[in-house]
């Protein structure tokens, strides 16, 4: 019994001893894991924030280096780097009107030229400074009596379907306009000239008379006899070629015509044209042009704001709410052209010179050049200021209201109770007729209130362009009509004032005054047939006096071509245009892109 005591007290103690060891153990166990979890865990804890830190802190400094370096980079950018244009991109321009040709034998719309423009040329084209250049042609010689003008043609130019150009063009071309059955604008100034190739790269035209301004005429688009020869004469108004395929030899060639819209009237065509690399002189900058048609200006001027477009014209003015965008620029150039308020000689109120001249005297042409709102060229007499046979002491006199009532009253023009002056049976009440531009109709206003305070009623009526030139125009039924006409860089305006060109019997009677003066009619015709400046300027001389004093119209203004853009618009030439086609006179050199280069 003892004995079994002592064993299970001696296994007693055993086993606290293994229990104690045990439990040291684990205390050994978990302060060794405590350890290692303060040395491996806590402590790298705080080593890794430390290091956070130190990425952190590497991290703002490189990042503030790097802004500190692009800035510093770009501040030294204008040391070594400009802004400049270059070349590509494609120039978009709006425009008013329609599209219906591009055949030069036919094209008058705004559209029309623009397009024909780029894509044909003529033998010859005249530069802003009025001056005629060589284009398909490389110069001419003119007889001894000035009556045969031989054009030599440039033998390295082809067609954009890679034919050659020669003589045979220009003699079908010619021919063509001069045919009855096509029916070009261009007939009455061509039908009774001759013209015939000599050789492949020579052309000689025949005049009836001498004409002073003739190599003037030459500037016409030149078509293919190659494409168009099996056309017949009557067909050719209507051939595809014009609005489909038109084969030019101009710096830029027809790549489509995409018609938008089913509305008649909010229909619009999309011209795109790409640049002709194969162009006899320099080819262009850009890539190509479109051009893009509006029915009216709000719409166009919507594109323009939604960037569709990148350039306007056809406005007037610029309107106030791209005045204040500073990407948006313009150019003004002015036409070689007259606004006139011509006055009809043959209506019962103005057959009477001493009346127009009060009218004259009554119009304030200062402040009605100034309520249009921006600066035009003054114009007071049948020639232009860059005319060499404008003569500054030749001039329409100034305002003076109280010299033009008193040659009224002189002249038995009475005054009614109404206000409005009477002679007999004759009333000083007018019809007066323009197109219905604003820039038109601000100018009928003001004639309105000028010749209301001489005892002149004036009852205006303003239609669109189309309406004054088919009916107004051509009938003439108006006592005054205030309009622009085209003069270019020859002071030769037979055209206008010469009595033949009154005739009811001529299709465009451009007399709109129905001037009748044989003195005027002499000198025009003896203007016009010499070709020395100097004698041309003393042969214009009786015109010019009795221009003056019969005074069949009074001189306004030239107006202006306005070209709007939006960003870059480099290489563009004013000038004086004769029409406004005459803006891509520059349009191979034009830039619309701008990148930075190294100065």
């Amino acid at each position: 019994m003892d004995e079994t005591k002592r064993t299970y007290h001696r296994l007693k103690l055993r086993f606290r001893r293994r229990f104690r060891r045990e439990q040291r153990h684990v205390q050994d166990i978990t302060v060794h894991a405590d350890d290692n979890l303060d040395k491996l865990f806590f402590r790298r804890l705080y080593r890794l924030k430390k290091v956070q830190r130190f990425v952190l802190a590497w991290t703002l400094l490189l990042l503030f280096s790097g802004i500190g370096s692009i800035w510093q980079v770009k501040g030294l950018d204008r040391f070594y780097l400009k802004l400049a244009p270059v070349s590509g991109g494609v120039y978009r321009e709006g425009l008013i009107g329609s599209y219906t040709t591009a055949n030069p034998l036919f094209a008058v719309g705004t559209a029309d030229v623009a397009v024909s423009r780029l894509v044909f040329s003529g033998l010859f084209r005249i530069s802003p400074a009025g001056e005629l250049e060589p284009d398909l042609a490389t110069g001419y010689e003119i007889s001894g009596d000035n009556l045969e003008y031989k054009v030599f043609l440039r033998t390295d130019v082809t067609w954009h379907d890679g034919q050659p150009f020669t003589a045979k063009d220009v003699v079908y071309t010619y021919e063509s306009i001069k045919n009855p059955a096509v029916k070009s604008p261009l007939f009455a100034g061509w039908q009774d000239v001759s013209v015939r190739a000599d050789g492949d790269y020579t052309v000689i035209f025949t005049l009836p008379n001498t004409l002073s301004s003739f190599h003037y005429s030459m500037i016409n688009g030149v078509v293919p006899e190659h494409i168009l020869a099996t056309v017949a004469p009557a067909d050719l108004r209507s051939s595809l070629f014009n609005t489909l395929n038109p084969v030019g030899t101009g710096p830029f060639t027809y790549d489509s015509v995409e018609v938008l819209g089913t509305d008649v009237e909010d229909r619009q065509e999309k011209v795109t044209l790409v640049r002709n690399d194969d162009f006899y002189h320099t080819p262009a900058l850009v890539d190509g042009v479109t051009v893009r048609t509006y029915r009216d200006q709000d719409t166009m001027l919507r594109a323009f704001k939604e960037k569709e477009i990148g350039a306007i014209v056809g406005m007037q003015t610029m309107p106030d709410e791209l005045a204040s965008d500073p990407t948006v620029q313009s150019f003004s150039t002015p036409l070689s052209s007259q606004v006139m308020v011509f006055l009809n000689n043959s209506s019962p109120a103005l057959n009477d010179a001493k009346v127009r001249y009060a009218l004259l005297k009554a119009t304030d042409r200062s402040a009605l050049r100034q309520s249009v709102g921006y600066q035009l060229i003054e114009s007071d007499a049948p020639f232009l200021k860059s005319h060499f046979t404008y003569d500054q002491s030749k001039t329409q006199g100034g305002y003076d209201l109280a010299e033009a009532n008193k040659v009224l009253d002189e002249n038995g023009w009475v005054k009614g109770e109404n206000g409005i002056r009477q002679k007999g049976d004759v009333k000083l009440q007018l019809r007066l007729v323009s197109q219905s531009l604003t820039e038109y109709a601000t100018i009928v206003q003001g004639l309105q209130k000028q010749w209301r305070e001489l005892g002149v009623a004036v009852d205006a009526i303003l239609q669109p362009e189309e309406d004054v030139q088919a009916g107004a125009i051509v009938r003439h039924d108006y006592d005054v009509l205030l309009y622009g006409i085209s003069i270019g860089p020859d002071p030769d305006v037979f055209a206008y004032w010469h009595s033949s060109q009154a005739d009811p019997r001529i299709k465009s009677r451009l007399n709109l005054s129905e001037y009748n003066s044989k003195t005027a009619d002499t000198a025009l015709e003896s203007g016009r047939t010499r070709l020395d400046t100097e004698l041309r300027k003393v042969k214009y001389t009786p015109f010019l006096d009795s221009w003056l004093a019969d005074t069949p119209a009074i001189a306004l203004y030239q107006p202006r071509f306005l070209l709007i853009t939006r960003g870059t618009l480099e290489g563009y030439q004013g000038g004086e245009f004769v029409g406004p086609a005459d803006r891509f006179y520059s349009a191979t050199g034009w830039q619309v892109r701008r990148e930075k280069v190294i100065k």
